[in-house]
């Protein structure tokens, strides 16, 4: 081999060269430029194998960059704790929505109770999604500056409390009112508590826990027409049905306090995590496709799926009295499936 190879190659001795290329580190400090010279081909290349790593992967690349932080990349076992933080955000999430469709299921009490017509019962939904839309980007922008668990628990306060002061309300006004500050205060949870289960799980895990906290949607929807009709007519009031979630929302508030609100990122290792500005939230959002369209794809589900889950117990109700031997059906007289079917009850019930 020619000096002029043996020039050529020389192992570099500064950390980015390291970094780049850890296969070139390690055989320069162990075996020396000699061992170096000793592999390389006739252009002045050193020999490669199939099981030498010649870049660095963008995993170990990380890895540097963090100095002695870890990424996990294997889920480790789940603790009793994030079970019990995991249960009580399924629970709470599971009343909130009962409460968003409980007036559904007593809807044609409230029209008869006010005397209003379709349109201004459909305003009922329109203030609650309205205001829900409006106030989840801002809790979303303080659940990632000031404690979550403090958040949240002022949100479900919030929905609880006027959730039970609309239903003392005798003039449709004040009604539709209370029912706009529903949705701030429910806005505050929807928004924050998913990002608690994915700062605590990584990997398949956190699917399969935000999969469980998400299942509690249909349910609580459904549990919302049940308990509302059942409620009012046991009560012979419909406002009676307001006046349960209120109650389980204040013994969330206090399971609120007890979970376990991890750091930001800390599933993920990112200790050095710095404040941004909401604009700059907002610029780097509209820059994720995926995340835009996800978004369209969603508020399209969301204005098919929220329509009939507000006028589909209404309307199959007056379906079914349309039929013969039904004239004298009641709403509460029927078996309520979350969103879709529901039918009237068994005759032996």
């Amino acid at each position: 081999m020619s000096q002029k190879h043996h020039q050529a190659y020389q192992p570099l001795a500064t950390a980015a060269a390291a970094m780049d290329n850890p296969a070139m580190s390690n055989s320069s400090s162990s075996s020396g430029s000699n061992d170096d010279v000793a592999g390389l081909e006739p252009h002045g290349l050193p020999a490669t194998y199939s099981s030498q790593q010649l870049v660095a992967s963008d995993f170990d690349s990380m890895e540097r960059l963090r100095g002695n932080e870890s990424v996990p990349t294997q889920p480790r076992a789940i603790t009793v704790s994030q079970w019990f933080t995991v249960g009580v955000l399924c629970f709470v999430n599971l009343i909130n929505y009962m409460d968003r469709f409980t007036i559904a299921g007593v809807l044609t009490d409230v029209k008869t109770d006010f005397g209003i017509d379709n349109d201004r019962a459909g305003l009922l939904q329109t203030a609650f999604v309205v205001s829900y839309m409006v106030f989840a980007p801002l809790f979303g922008y303080l659940g990632d500056r000031y404690p979550r668990r403090l958040l949240m628990a002022v949100g479900v306060t919030l929905w609880s409390t006027t959730t039970i002061l609309g239903s003392f309300m005798h003039q449709f006004g004040w009604f539709l009112t209370f029912r706009a500050m529903v949705g701030i205060g429910e806005a505050s949870y929807s928004t924050i508590a998913p990002t608690i289960i994915s700062d605590l799980f990584v990997n398949s895990v956190r699917s399969q826990m935000l999969a469980l906290f998400y299942f509690a949607i249909p349910v609580g929807s459904g549990l919302g027409y049940i308990v509302g009709s059942k409620t009012a007519h046991l009560a012979n009031n419909w406002r009676w049905a307001l006046r349960v979630t209120p109650i389980l929302g204040l013994i969330a508030v206090v399971l609120i306090f007890l979970i376990k609100d991890p750091k930001r990122g800390a599933s993920e290792a990112s200790h050095n995590l710095q404040p941004t500005s909401f604009l700059t939230d907002v610029k780097e959002l509209v820059k994720n496709r995926s995340f835009m369209l996800s978004t369209a794809g969603f508020t399209c589900v969301a204005f098919v799926a929220g329509a009939l889950a507000w006028w589909g117990p209404t309307y199959i109700h007056m379906g079914l009295r349309m039929q013969p031997g039904n004239e004298d059906l009641q709403l509460d007289d029927m078996w309520w499936c979350p969103h879709a079917v529901q039918l009237p009850k068994p005759s032996k019930f």
